[in-house]
């Protein structure tokens, strides 16, 4: 099959563009594919973040077409005739925020009418949800074909929006992209100034309020006690910085080290390999990217009980499943983990996890799928 994707790639930063590279990667192998770019993703005065492109050392990326421009009118239909003219049977595109409604609408109506359209929903909603912004994630998704959720509730959601809709539920793949997946815990603590002996607990990703790093933070202070705790709290601050600075200052001295930054992809295993846990203590959460890099990186997980994450754990086996957003149940986890358990290796049951969440899983069944729609 022909196909094309709509999505940010390289020399764009972050999970979508990650993802989408790696699926246009995998696809490639048995099918004709063509990606389409953007030329411009986000204006600079909506971007809260430092920078919009991957500095890394070590980018990872596919051929593709700069053609979109988010604001542009004149690019959407421009963007559709090219495509229409490829010849592409089935166009994927990747929805992850209602902003993109009017430009991924704009595509479409200049696209040839045979072509299929399948949108693969990183998040069907935002997190801040409004009627407006609920308004505009269906004006994007309405002459969508088939739809790809990486959770039930997110298909439940899906289908509130648009009843009937065609959909399908995949997972998260492991992400198998990172440089120095196996790199020994020894030397990757080496490089961040860690100790053996300590015992560390990583807070990965772009910080933003739905996260849940003040959880974090707070179930600190009822585990500080713990001899040679280290915290790394490692991502840029989007937004509640100084809410942040504030909580860190009211613990012990050395306990949380702060990275406000994005991670270049050449050091992103390192922090992974050098911790014993990771926390996603989210408030909400339709699925995650963290979990397949600690899954790669062979490191346990302790996340809230929300969205699509439990499917993403087996609970006790490759991490833990928290039922609240209570920094007590957090500290009581992380407790148990270093002291009742003693920091137990649960690498089996990580790499168990890690086989259902292949590519190759994911590939099959979302071609089967898109062989569905078109009939």
């Amino acid at each position: 099959m022909k196909l094309g994707f709509v999505a940010p790639g390289f020399p764009y930063r972050g999970g979508i563009s990650h993802f989408a590279t790696r699926l246009a990667q995998e696809l490639s192998q048995s099918q004709e594919c063509y990606f389409y770019n953007f030329s411009r993703l986000y204006p600079n005065l909506l971007f809260p973040g430092k920078t919009q492109l991957d500095k890394s050392s070590k980018c990872f990326s596919f051929p593709s077409e700069r053609i979109v421009d988010s604001i542009s009118p004149l690019s959407w239909r421009r963007a559709g005739k090219i495509i229409s003219h490829k010849g592409v049977e089935a166009l994927v595109f990747h929805w992850w925020h209602p902003f993109f409604a009017p430009a991924y609408r704009g595509i479409i109506r200049s696209l040839n009418k045979n072509i299929k359209k399948i949108c693969i929903c990183h998040n069907v909603a935002p997190h801040e949800q409004s009627s407006f912004r609920r308004k505009m994630v269906k004006s994007g998704l309405m002459r969508m074909d088939g739809f790809v959720v990486h959770a039930a509730q997110e298909k439940t959601e899906l289908l509130d929006i648009l009843p009937g809709s065609r959909s399908v539920t995949l997972f998260h793949p492991v992400y198998d992209i990172f440089p120095g997946e196996d790199e020994p815990k020894s030397l990757a603590r080496e490089k961040l100034g860690l100790s053996e002996d300590d015992r560390v607990i990583l807070y990965f990703g772009l910080i933003r309020q739905y996260k849940g790093v003040e959880i974090l933070l707070k179930a600190l202070s009822l585990i500080a006690d713990l001899p040679r705790l280290k915290v790394l709290i490692v991502g840029e601050i989007y937004s509640g910085r100084d809410a942040i600075v504030k909580l860190i200052k009211k613990l012990p001295l050395g306990l949380v080290r702060l990275v406000d930054e994005y991670v270049p992809n050449e050091e992103v295993s390192s922090w992974f390999r050098a911790a014993d846990l990771v926390t996603l203590p989210y408030l909400s959460a339709t699925q995650s990217g963290i979990i397949p890099i600690a899954l790669r990186c062979s490191r346990p997980v302790v996340v809230t009980n929300v969205g699509g994450l439990p499917e993403m754990v087996d609970d006790g086996r490759s991490g833990y499943l928290i039922n609240s957003n209570d920094p007590k149940e957090l500290a009581a986890a992380i407790r148990h983990h270093f002291i009742v358990l003693g920091n137990p290796d649960l690498t089996q049951g990580i790499a168990s996890m890690r086989n259902k969440l292949s590519w190759d899983s994911y590939v099959s069944k979302l071609m089967w799928f898109m062989h569905e729609i078109r009939g």
